[in-house]
């Protein structure tokens, strides 16, 4: 009987051994992938020009409708959904995961012309960067977006903040729902 036992637990233990290494590698395996999914969905964005954002803010304002219903899903510090009610330009309800939101700095935030004022300050920070008159308060920043070919409409949006301490700061949002109101 012992040496049943001396023989079956060294083979238990090459057992134990082999589905452990065998486990770790189909997880090593699933986080390599999820990585380069993750990497491959934000370079699919377009790098943001000042120019291309000046284009599609003029779309919108061209061709946008003042009302419409939107709905924007935000990734990074802050994750969360957005959904607003415009009529005729005016906010007439907004939600952020269900919940009202009563500020009116972050109702308009979600609005397309909020939106617009947003990437604004983002992109007014790239070029003092670009112009060599950033200080040191500027953020670097590194913006991709997609914009309706139409309209304007920011549909997708990155941005990551290039720090010199710390990790950088990423935000993304894209737009999960829209539709314009007669």
């Amino acid at each position: 009987m012992t040496s049943d036992n001396t023989e079956s637990s060294p083979r238990m233990r090459r057992i134990a051994t082999f589905t452990t290494a065998g486990l770790l590698g189909v997880a090593a395996g699933i986080a390599a992938l999820l990585t380069i999914v993750l990497l491959r969905h934000q370079q699919s964005l377009p790098k943001l020009t000042p120019e291309g954002f000046r284009e599609a803010k003029v779309r919108w304002g061209e061709r946008g409708p003042s009302s419409y219903d939107i709905e924007v899903s935000v990734t990074g510090r802050q994750a969360a959904v957005y959904h607003a009610e415009v009529r005729n330009g005016e906010v007439i309800a907004a939600m952020r995961d269900g919940e009202v939101l009563s500020r009116l700095r972050t109702v308009d935030t979600w609005t397309v012309p909020g939106m617009f004022t947003t990437i604004g300050s983002d992109v007014a920070n790239l070029e003092r960067h670009i112009a060599g008159t950033a200080d040191v308060n500027t953020p670097q920043v590194l913006l991709r977006a997609q914009f309706d070919e139409q309209t304007g409409l920011p549909l997708r949006y990155h941005r990551t903040e290039l720090r010199k301490w710390g990790p950088n700061i990423e935000v993304m949002w894209e737009v999960t729902r829209y539709r314009a109101v007669p």
